[in-house]
């Protein structure tokens, strides 16, 4: 089984809802039984690293996704190639943004789901995108889970 793990970079969460990021990593890695587990290298931290740390520390074998270059068609072309590669893919993102994080021009919401009811809203994250054309395009499991602010 070869599961591939995306999601929002490091600065969308704070050391709560990391540590909880961090525990789903390690849960979906245990319950798939993951032989192989992808990502895709993240200059930004976040999922993607903490996947590949995760994984490495419970012996599973990882693959690494970078992107060609840093625009749209070159995340978009890792986004797909994580997507074939991976029998299940899995994003991991966050309901809201941490105070002070400063976005740069994009909407905060996901415009890839839009979705209509209060409990699906998440951060926008390209790894929502990836697990939607798995899912989509592709006819595999593509999972969003969206971390909840702590109460």
């Amino acid at each position: 089984m070869i599961l591939g793990i995306v999601g929002s970079e490091g600065g969308k969460f704070t050391p709560i809802t990391e540590m909880r990021a961090r525990g789903i990593i390690a849960a979906q890695i245990e319950n798939y039984n993951a032989s192989k587990v992808v990502s895709g290298a993240c200059h930004l931290g976040g999922i993607d690293v903490w996947t590949i740390q995760e994984a490495r520390g419970v012996g599973c074998e990882t693959e690494e996704f970078p992107p060609a270059f840093r625009s749209w068609q070159g995340y978009k072309r890792r986004n797909i190639q994580i997507a074939e590669c991976a029998d299940v893919v899995i994003c991991i993102t966050v309901e809201s943004l941490p105070p002070g994080f400063k976005k740069g021009g994009w909407e905060e919401y996901c415009y890839h789901c839009k979705p209509t009811r209060p409990e699906d809203q998440h951060i926008k994250s390209g790894g929502c995108w990836t697990a939607k054309y798995a899912r989509e395009k592709l006819g595999k499991i593509g999972e969003i889970i969206v971390i909840r602010d702590p109460d």
